[in-house]
Formats: C-alpha cells, sequence, structure tokens
C-alpha cells in the first residue's frame, strides 16, 4: 500500500539549481536528504492529508485516492480509501472496512522495505540516489531527486520525490514499478505538530461495533 509512504512514501519534490546535474550521488543530493531526514526527526508527530494517483498505462486508466498519513517515531497510521493500517511499533491493525473486519499481525519491520516510519532515512544504505531538476508545485519551488535500488529485485526501478527548497518536506512522491504502473502521492496538508496520543495508533474495537476480528500475531 505504501510504496514509498514504500512514500513514503511521502511519503521525499523538485529543484532548481542543479538541472544539468546527473551525477549518481552526487553530494548535493545526500545534503538535501540528510536535511529532509533531519527535519522530519525534529517532529515530535505528523498529521499528512495526501491524495494517491494510480495510472495504469497499459489499461489506459487512472484512479485518484484521498488519505491521511501519521505518524509519530515508529509509530504510524495510514487511513486510504477502504482501509486502515495502524501500526504501535509492536502490532499492526489492517483493518478492511467494506468487510468491517481487522487482521492483527506482529510489528515485523524489514529494513530493506519502505514504511512511513523510515521513508526519510532508508536512502542512507539502500539506494542510489541523484538531482534530476527543479519544479514548482503549489507554488512552492521543489528540488527533485531520483532515488534508484541498489537491490534490483525490487518490484520498483525508481522513486522521485520532490522537496520543498525552503521548508525542507517532501510535497510529492512517486514510485514506478516494473510491470509499467506509476503511483504518485502528493501531500495536500502538512501539519508538524499534531500533538497524537500513543493511543492513537492502535486499533480500539470497542469504536468499531461488530468488527471481525482476526489475530494472527504469534
Amino acid at each position: 500500500m505504501i510504496y514509498l509512504f514504500s512514500f513514503l512514501t511521502f511519503f521525499l519534490s523538485i529543484f532548481g539549481i542543479q538541472t544539468d546535474s546527473k551525477t549518481l550521488n552526487d553530494p548535493k543530493a545526500k545534503t538535501l536528504l540528510d536535511n529532509v531526514s533531519k527535519t522530519y526527526k525534529g517532529f515530535t508527530s505528523i498529521d499528512a492529508k495526501i491524495s494517491l494517483v494510480t495510472e495504469n498505462p497499459q489499461a489506459n486508466k487512472t484512479t485518484t485516492q484521498n488519505g491521511s498519513v501519521y505518524i509519530k517515531g515508529e509509530k504510524y497510521k495510514i487511513d486510504m480509501g477502504k482501509q486502515e493500517v495502524y501500526c504501535d511499533n509492536k502490532s499492526v491493525w489492517t483493518y478492511l472496512k467494506d468487510i468491517n473486519e481487522v487482521q492483527i499481525n506482529d510489528y515485523e519491520p524489514n529494513k530493506e522495505d519502505i514504511t512511513p516510519s523510515n521513508m526519510f532515512t532508508i536512502y542512507k544504505n539502500d539506494f542510489n540516489y541523484m538531482m534530476n531538476g527543479e519544479e514548482v508545485i503549489d507554488k512552492a519551488t521543489c528540488s527533485i531527486v531520483d532515488l534508484m535500488p541498489k537491490d534490483k529485485s525490487k518490484p520498483f526501478f525508481k522513486v522521485r520525490i520532490w522537496i520543498d527548497k525552503n521548508a525542507k518536506y517532501i510535497k510529492r512522491m512517486k514510485a514506478f514499478d516494473k510491470n509499467g504502473n506509476r503511483y504518485t502521492y502528493n501531500v495536500t496538508s502538512f501539519n508538524s505538530k499534531a500533538g497524537l496520543d500513543d493511543n492513537f495508533f492502535k486499533f480500539d474495537v470497542a469504536k468499531h461495533p461488530g468488527v471481525k476480528v482476526e489475530d494472527l500475531r504469534l
């Protein structure tokens, strides 16, 4: 579900001084990514509204979903369409709204996966990166950085991120998968002072009358 947020992906946007720079692992790209990572680490909790645009060129089909992402340290919650995902750093609850069922699994983070909690630091070891120009989004000048996974078995071959040059946070992220699909995460609003309680990242059965619980934890 989170191909970035897998973009975080959101999810890392477009910038300009390096328009002619195509250098792999350009030090200037690393400096920019390091600044983004530092910015996000300084936030206590985040509430971001996003839109996910999925493009399937083969079927000539484009769909859009609106949702929210909440992050507090290693904890996160994703509310996207008919699905909600809660993670309190111990368990993961996946709530399927249309059938009123929640599946509970142990939280077993894979350092190679992109999740909301690691999307701002995973580039350090698992990706090659380079600058790729500049663009203006919602009146904000953004730097573009392309990330290419070192592990060629990944289902995607590139993640492109647009970073607000002034605020140093992600405005857009686009994942390119190997079957031709494109997943674009746009950040439509961003609150870095959300003040979220730890219980917010746990699924509350009492608030979902009649929910079917599938507890798959060991």
